[in-house]
């Protein structure tokens, strides 16, 4: 007990309340609940330690998206102290954050801001699993983590037939939830408050999407040796993965894998290669979406040509093609809003609402890696 009373002393006394401190509030938490977080009482944060709170459903409201900051920052290698100590924590308030890997750091710029975007995004989410009745694809928007791979093979779900989402998606009477994926049935509890925080976003349209990456990561879970396994399955979806590949895991189906290499600078294939190349390309295009086959498809971690606002190592859903203006439409997890400062094209990239912007063909077989269709079985 005089120890327990030591460690909060000491985590308190850490953190002084300046009246020039940006946001207070961000403070008074880490002062109220560290010592709770420091379950060794070693007076400092380890991963493991952050991920017991993410996970704890009785962590809300403002602690919930304080650990949800934390952990942000914690996986932030270039921005995080070397420990999340009381102390070392306090001096990050307020502090620019200098990273090229997290777009929302750059965005925000600071632990504060991490704080600040997490409350409202706790704050605005509507608890239901389905409010509307059915999910909305232009709500979705990409949450903190690489879990594009997740949601390009869903929202190509959902674009195609949001009733296959809500099949899939169901709410039990002591609310949990199950998901299917593939001929697989995952049983899960609720997002708490911090991942709701972390993970996929629909604004005012549900819970719905942090359920299914909930799901997901049961399933990577579940493929692991037990010893292997992470405190939280956001560290799962955190790795990343293929579009394609979770878009087979999702359907149940086979996927047909169609590579876009030769349009790729540097690349010696001939131009009649190329256009014979896209000929196919068209025509498998147009028979998958009569025969409504969801489509995916993504970009190479270094993107050349790299239109504004197209991201490298990065995942997308295939919507449509029209094969009389041949041009391809695609939805970005990120769900975003661009404007080309100059005439649309590969270099100052393509006019975007809620994350969906079209292309030329050609234009596209340039910059994106390839793509995944599924293959339903013939009898």
């Amino acid at each position: 007990m005089i120890r327990a009373l030591l460690v909060c002393s000491i985590a308190c006394t850490a953190i002084p309340l300046r009246a020039a401190d940006p946001h207070p509030a961000f403070a008074e938490i880490l002062k109220q609940h560290f010592p709770q977080w420091d379950k060794d009482a070693n007076g400092e944060l380890s991963l493991p330690e952050i991920n017991t709170a993410v996970i704890d459903p009785k962590v809300k409201g403002s602690e919930a998206a304080a650990i949800a900051a934390l952990r942000r920052y914690a996986k932030n290698s270039k921005a995080a102290p070397t420990k999340m100590t009381p102390n070392e924590l306090a001096k990050q308030f307020g502090k620019k954050v200098d990273s090229t890997d997290d777009e929302t750091a750059k965005e925000k710029g600071s632990l504060d801001g991490y704080y600040l975007a997490a409350s409202a995004r706790i704050a605005k989410i509507d608890r239901k699993l389905f409010p509307h009745g059915k999910p909305n694809l232009e709500a979705v928007n990409q949450g903190k983590l690489g879990d594009c791979f997740c949601l390009a093979a869903v929202g190509a779900m959902c674009f195609r037939n949001p009733d296959d989402v809500v099949k899939r998606i169901v709410e039990k009477p002591d609310g949990t939830y199950e998901v299917k994926i593939g001929k697989e049935t995952f049983h899960v509890p609720a997002p708490t408050d911090a991942e709701i925080a972390l993970s996929g976003s629909t604004d005012n349209d549900g819970i719905w999407v942090n359920v299914y990456e909930k799901a997901v990561g049961a399933m990577r879970m579940k493929a692991l040796p037990e010893k292997e396994r992470p405190l939280s399955y956001l560290d799962l979806i955190t790795k990343g993965g293929s579009a394609g590949t979770m878009m087979g895991a999702l359907t149940g189906h086979a996927i047909e894998r169609f590579t876009l290499t030769m349009f790729k600078e540097g690349n010696k294939a001939t131009d009649d290669e190329r256009q014979s190349r896209l000929k196919e390309l068209r025509e498998k295009l147009v028979h998958a979406f009569e025969a409504k086959q969801l489509v995916t498809t993504g970009t190479n971690k270094t993107v050349s040509p790299k239109p504004a606002d197209v991201s490298g190592n990065h995942a997308y859903a295939i919507l449509s093609y029209d094969p009389k203006t041949d041009k391809i439409r695609i939805w970005n997890p990120h769900g975003q809003h661009f404007s080309p400062k100059g005439t649309a094209g590969l270099e100052h990239g393509y006019p975007t609402k809620d994350g969906q912007f079209e292309m030329p063909l050609p234009e596209f077989a340039k910059v994106f890696a390839g793509l995944a269709f599924e293959v339903f079985e013939t009898k």
